[in-house]
């Protein structure tokens, strides 16, 4: 680590329920860190299947992780009360929370239901409803026009409303599920007939088949990052965001922390700022997205948990503190001491996504990678996995990752790291995959979208893409 990990002694002799959980190494990294500080962690789930794909439960990462895990429908709000609830009525638990998109309004309404802290429930459903964001911000600059679309006559008015480029999405989704730019008419129908299509979100849960339409605004994207305590919103900084870009938009890359002069940075914070308030956000973690355009800040998502991927890595080794930790402080009643924000030194992550699609045999270079100077090699497949089932953040392999002295030195050498790596597939069989999933997920599978951004993925251009950021 760049910066020795802060104190988190407060958790001791306290216990947390987590409803689902995040996968990747830093979300078992911080429950192990903890743990190791005194926290007992229970791990509500309704399916352990989505997390081991296929492997032994036993051997995967989060079971030596936590504590206690109980088998709930963790979409069922009375079915999660009664597991932590005991016979006297009382919670079984000092805090309850999630950082899984699907569930941080349950886990909200949960925590209030039995008295713990916790966010308001309406505010954790306005920033995960996307439309209900933009209705909540109005007209104020850092907005952005929007449609949110029912059937699909309201089209061409939205088409004349909006104009093209457009961006057409999901009003309810993660991981850059569904997000594509439509440039044309044709290209609207054609979204539209795809994301009406999903009728389960990714998780399971009924969707309505909405579509929202965005106005599609030119600019650098980054996300700040924060801890709301008491009504109080303290940043940890800005990261930045490397994107595959059109007609896709799927993260590949990530600095800490990006310096802004004094005027961007006050203008950036107040937006985010600002936005929070204004969907009544007050208590806990939040992934704010944000692009720099030639007219200013724009608000892109509000996301009420701690950022994925390995973001939080990023944040805890160059400011010593960690969003996942200091969730858990505010979850179960504690003031994470958050301030003075110092940063020292800088980090970065690169994504590894396949080239092509079909059934992992094995990843050559990964020696070579992890001989780069301060890189940790991160991968989360396995022989036998099936890759690039759908085109967004889920088909990611696993991060090149390393801090450094500054942040565009420790992103040099996770790229150096990454091109290292091959992973070597072979066609799948016909009819072989990942069923329900994948069958769900089939309707709004765009095959254009998918072999463009293949093809930008064989080109090797991350590096290049990042260079061309301007942070």
């Amino acid at each position: 680590m760049t910066t020795p990990l802060a104190d988190y002694a407060m958790f001791a002799g306290k216990r947390v329920a987590i409803v689902e959980h995040m996968q990747n190494h830093p979300f078992v990294l911080g429950l192990y860190q903890a743990r190791e500080h005194g926290l007992e962690v229970w791990l509500l789930t309704g399916d352990r299947s989505w997390y081991t794909h296929g492997h032994d439960w036993d051997s995967h990462p989060l079971a030596g992780a936590v504590d206690r895990v109980l088998d709930v429908d963790t979409t069922d709000l009375e079915a999660v009360l009664a597991v932590v609830t005991g016979e006297d009525g009382a919670p079984l638990v000092d805090g309850l929370t999630s950082f899984s998109d699907y569930h941080t309004v349950l886990a909200a309404q949960a925590a209030r239901r039995l008295g713990l802290p916790g966010p308001d429930p309406a505010a954790v459903e306005k920033a995960n409803t996307k439309d209900r964001l933009r209705v909540a911000l109005g007209d104020v600059p850092y907005n952005i026009p929007h449609v949110l679309v029912g059937d699909a006559g309201q089209l061409p008015e939205a088409a004349r409303r909006l104009g093209f480029p457009m961006i057409a999405k999901p009003p309810a989704e993660a991981i850059s599920y569904g997000v594509r730019r439509v440039d044309d008419m044709d290209q609207l129908v054609e979204a539209w007939r795809e994301l009406s299509g999903i009728r389960r979100s990714l998780r399971g849960q009924p969707r309505s088949g909405d579509v929202l339409l965005e106005t599609y605004v030119e600019g650098v994207e980054v996300s700040v990052e924060t801890m709301t305590v008491n009504g109080h919103t303290h940043v940890y900084g800005v990261t930045s965001k490397d994107l595959f870009g059109d007609p896709a938009y799927i993260e590949c890359g990530h600095t800490f922390p990006v310096s802004l002069p004094d005027d961007e940075r006050e203008q950036l914070y107040g937006a985010v700022i600002a936005t929070l308030e204004a969907i009544g956000y007050d208590h806990g973690p939040c992934h704010t997205e944000v692009r720099r355009t030639e007219s200013g800040w724009r608000i892109i998502e509000a996301n009420p948990r701690t950022p994925s991927s390995c973001m939080t890595m990023l944040v805890t080794d160059v400011t010593g503190r960690s969003p996942i930790l200091d969730a858990w402080l505010l979850a179960i009643g504690e003031v994470p001491a958050i301030e003075p924000v110092r940063h020292s030194g800088g980090a970065a992550v690169r994504m590894i996504y396949p080239t092509r699609r079909g059934v992992l045999r094995r990843v050559d270079g990964v020696e070579a990678a992890a001989s780069v100077p301060g890189v940790q090699v991160l991968l989360h497949v396995e022989k036998g996995d099936h890759l690039l089932q759908r085109m967004d953040n889920s088909s990611c392999v696993g991060f090149t990752y390393c801090n450094g002295p500054d942040r565009l030195e420790a992103q040099a050498l996770a790229d150096k790291a990454a091109a290292h790596l091959d992973f070597v597939v072979e066609d799948e069989e016909p009819g072989s995959g990942t069923g329900d999933l994948a069958s769900q997920d089939q309707a709004a599978q765009d095959q254009a979208t998918e072999d463009q951004a293949t093809e930008d993925l064989a080109a090797g251009d991350r590096a290049a893409s990042a260079g061309k950021k301007g942070l």
